[in-house]
């Protein structure tokens, strides 16, 4: 079964959302070239809270590109990593149990 991949968050107090919009777009080139990546997207709400959703074939899948991020290696993920506030990201993996 497929996986879920929620990482919550909210922008640091200099960040305007369209920017975050920009770094996310931006790092997509990462997350679509890891191994077992099925699709992604963001939502927000209203209040500044922030979800980058990310499927996954499998949690071993989610774990090596976890494993892999690092915007040292990979330049593009830096302007997402200078947008959002670090202490406020959680990330929590869902097994898909069932989809229509």
């Amino acid at each position: 079964m497929s996986v879920i991949e929620i990482v919550r968050y909210r922008l640091n107090a200099t960040a305007k959302p369209e920017q975050a919009v920009a770094a996310w777009e931006k790092s997509q080139s990462f997350a679509k070239a890891q191994p077992g990546f099925v699709r992604r997207r963001i939502a927000t709400t209203a209040e500044g809270d922030w979800i980058d959703e990310v499927e996954w074939e499998s949690l071993e899948h989610a774990h090596a590109a976890a494993a892999t991020f690092d915007p040292e290696t990979y330049p593009e993920l830096m302007d997402l990593m200078a947008v959002l506030d670090q202490s406020s990201m959680s990330m929590t993996h869902y097994t898909i149990k069932g989809s229509t």
